[in-house]
């Protein structure tokens, strides 16, 4: 088990104090992003295209090129216009150049959780964007070891898993069948510290926030969302509502596919290789 703690302090921006940084886990964090009637909108626009609000399962929407959920990387045929909604929000993000093309909107109903992940290293580029609206909630960020390395390698098992299918609370992702793990294969993303030694911490998602993962948040930590149907926020106990988010990724393609990260444990590029080269030597 990771070991809970406080989340890091952060440094806040001296021209700007809705923004906050971790500098050294890459993470961004920016209050009041979205506006209320941003927000309002948002809202309105999702439940226009998908009434089904009400049930026990996320919903999602894809726009840009579509997440397609037998590759975990994007689809190279289906492909939908950004609503004017999402086109607003491009000129305002922080890194302009290199800008999304990649954006699923999702609704998460009330005590529902997102299990926590590493988002695929070799399919989309270093920057991860998540809007959030709705409901605040915190994330949990955890460095990853030698037990998620160990999940990467396990049958059924997705190599490029970042989207894990929605159950009525936390979900579970599942895919292509891999080889046993090796004993040398288990390498942990850490730095070989025992897993009850792992940071783990929240950090709070406020309602119109946008938090933008790099470094070692986008490739070396977890983070997911617990479910259940309170959460602490202040010292006050708050009721969780209905949350959404606009993750935004910008997609690879061809030879610029692959990934060489620090982070082997949790790395789909290293973990394919390595079954690869098992492969090979099995024939």
């Amino acid at each position: 088990m990771a070991t809970k703690q406080e989340a890091p302090a952060p440094v806040t921006d001296p021209n700007n104090p809705k923004i906050q940084r971790w500098d050294d886990l890459g993470l961004t964090l920016i209050h009041d992003f979205l506006s209320e009637a941003e927000e309002a909108t948002m809202v309105a626009a999702f439940h226009a295209a998908d009434p089904r609000t009400g049930g026990k399962k996320r919903l999602s929407q894809h726009f840009g090129y579509h997440f397609d959920y037998t590759t975990f990387g994007a689809s190279d045929t289906h492909f939908t216009a950004l609503p004017a909604y999402i086109a607003a929000l491009l000129p305002r993000l922080p890194i302009q150049t290199n800008l999304p093309d990649q954006f699923t909107v999702q609704y998460y109903p009330p005590g529902s959780g997102i299990p926590p992940h590493v988002d695929t290293h070799s399919m989309f580029d270093e920057e991860l964007y998540s809007v959030s609206f709705g409901s605040s909630v915190p994330m949990v960020f955890k460095k990853c070891g030698a037990n998620d390395a160990r999940k990467m390698r396990l049958p059924k098992r997705s190599l490029l898993s970042s989207e894990p299918e929605a159950t009525p609370t936390l979900g579970a992702s599942g895919s292509p069948a891999a080889s046993p793990p090796r004993e040398t294969a288990n390498q942990p993303c850490s730095d070989g510290a025992p897993e009850e030694d792992l940071p783990s911490w929240e950090l709070l998602l406020p309602s119109r926030s946008l938090l933008l993962m790099t470094g070692p948040s986008r490739y070396g930590y977890t983070h997911g969302i617990k479910g259940r149907r309170t959460d602490v926020i202040d010292g006050q106990t708050v009721q969780r509502e209905g949350r959404y988010s606009i993750t935004m990724r910008t997609t690879r393609r061809g030879d610029k596919i692959g990934c060489n990260c620090s982070y082997p444990g949790v790395c789909d590029a290293r973990v394919r290789e390595e079954l690869e080269r098992d492969a090979a030597r099995s024939q």
